[in-house]
């Protein structure tokens, strides 16, 4: 990314591939504009083995994907945030490519959480 934002328009999509679906940033999600100036919207981490390297997703990530987490089942689900009057189409931004497992029926405390996140993910993407 050029300081001045020169490249801008021709910086690429960046793709996460994660439990079989690649989820993509566009420019605008991962860099920060501001008076004339561009610069990467991530956040270095150095964290040495064996703990690391580790790779943070983010304010980037997190404002782009709706994201659940079942803590009982250690699993996370994505899907594309909607932002009133964003007006950004989500096409090509949550992209299967492998095979994905379906989950197993959800149960305890989280299962009315679980079933709506679920459906809200599928009316989302």
């Amino acid at each position: 990314v050029e300081r001045d934002c020169s490249n801008f328009a021709r910086l690429p999509k960046l793709g996460f591939s994660i439990g079989g679906m690649l989820l993509n940033l566009e420019p605008r999600d991962y860099v920060d504009q501001v008076n004339g100036q561009c610069e990467l919207a991530f956040m270095s981490l150095d964290v040495p083995p064996p703990r690391g390297p580790l790779f943070v997703l983010g304010i980037p990530f997190l404002q782009r994907f709706y994201t659940v987490y079942d803590h009982e089942r250690r699993r996370v689900g994505f899907g594309v945030a909607r932002h009133a009057g964003a007006g950004i189409a989500a096409e090509g931004l949550l992209v299967q490519v492998g095979e994905v497992a379906a989950p197993p029926r959800p149960q305890g405390p989280l299962t009315t959480l679980l079933a709506s996140a679920r459906s809200f993910l599928h009316t989302a993407v």
